[in-house]
């Protein structure tokens, strides 16, 4: 009898000590320089955060990215509240449309560049192209956070050079125009939209734009800030 009871002790004992053990694990600290930009057109726009610091690197595996907004647009000569955002979770596909909206992709935003990713390139400059973009370690889920890391989310035709500048009704996309890259009514979800939701174009200047990141571990938010839209 003494002998089952110690047993018992020593399994109840163990058993808690794995229950402290998660309870006391400590989350990491982050800090992150985020801007949201709507020019109107692909070219400048989308979701770009820099880490500034950071207690250690963070496997983009073990955190989530949440997205929340209400704006208002103007709808029959009215204005009406629309509300939207996104969860982003690693490894799980968000993207189907890059830089072309006919070639289908299967990605996973928002892209990783700098200290922290395997093979890094620079997204979002002239020279780049979809190819660019589909780098597995670039991908959300595949990278680690670091000082200096910048994760990107840009609309689909970014890159693309025959769209730069945006000025024309068929190259836009948000506050001057609402071009949707489905004229026969397909859905396209873009790095940007993957990030931020559907609808982000309606996003304006002056919006804001609440941006939580959860450490999933042990389901901390390890950094939540309302960032202010602008248009560059």
């Amino acid at each position: 009898m003494l002998v089952v009871t110690i047993i018992i002790a020593a399994v109840v004992t163990g058993f808690s000590g794995g229950l402290i053990g998660k309870v006391d694990e400590k989350a990491p600290t982050l800090t992150v320089d985020v801007k949201i930009i709507n020019m109107g057109s692909w070219t400048g726009s989308g979701f770009f955060a820099t880490v500034t610091s950071v207690s250690g690197p963070i496997s983009t595996r073990d955190i989530k990215i949440v997205t929340s907004w209400t704006a208002s647009r103007s709808s029959a000569n009215a204005f009406q509240s629309i509300s939207g955002g996104n969860t982003t979770r690693p490894g799980m596909t968000n993207v189907n449309a890059l830089g072309d909206p006919t070639i289908p992709v299967s990605l996973v935003a928002p892209f990783g560049t700098g200290p922290g990713i395997n093979g890094s390139a620079t997204i979002g400059s002239l020279d780049t192209d979809a190819a660019t973009f589909s780098s597995l370690w670039q991908q959300f889920g595949n990278y680690s956070l670091m000082s200096g890391t910048t994760l990107t989310a840009q609309p689909c035709g970014a890159a693309d050079l025959e769209t730069i500048g945006g000025s024309s009704a068929d190259q836009g996309y948000g506050v001057r125009t609402m071009y949707q890259y489905a004229p026969e009514g397909a859905t396209y979800l873009d790095p940007a939209s993957a990030v931020l939701g559907p609808h982000w174009e309606s996003l304006k200047a002056g919006d804001r734009v609440n941006v939580k990141v959860i450490y999933t571990p042990t389901g901390s938010v390890i950094f939540q800030k309302d960032i202010p839209v602008t248009e560059g």
